[in-house]
């Protein structure tokens, strides 16, 4: 189990807005659906490790990464 501390500053990596919530032994990011494990106490924040959401073939398909493309770089 995470501490409440660290639980209040985790973000997802793809969308830093975008809260961590433990479930089980993983994370789950609150709005893309991405699960992260958690391996001997630490969170493994790596994108292209984390447990894609069901119906969601590949990363830049989620609901954050679709939108980012469609409203462009940012500076």
């Amino acid at each position: 189990m995470l501490s409440p501390e660290l639980l209040e500053i985790l973000r997802c990596p793809l969308d830093r807005q975008s809260r961590l919530i433990e479930d089980g032994e993983r994370l789950l990011c609150t709005r893309c659906g991405l699960k992260f494990p958690i391996t001997d106490g630490f969170p493994k924040l790596i994108a292209e490790e984390a447990e894609l959401p069901a119906g969601c073939p590949a990363l830049d398909q989620l609901p954050c990464q679709r939108e980012r493309v469609a409203s462009g770089p940012t500076s």
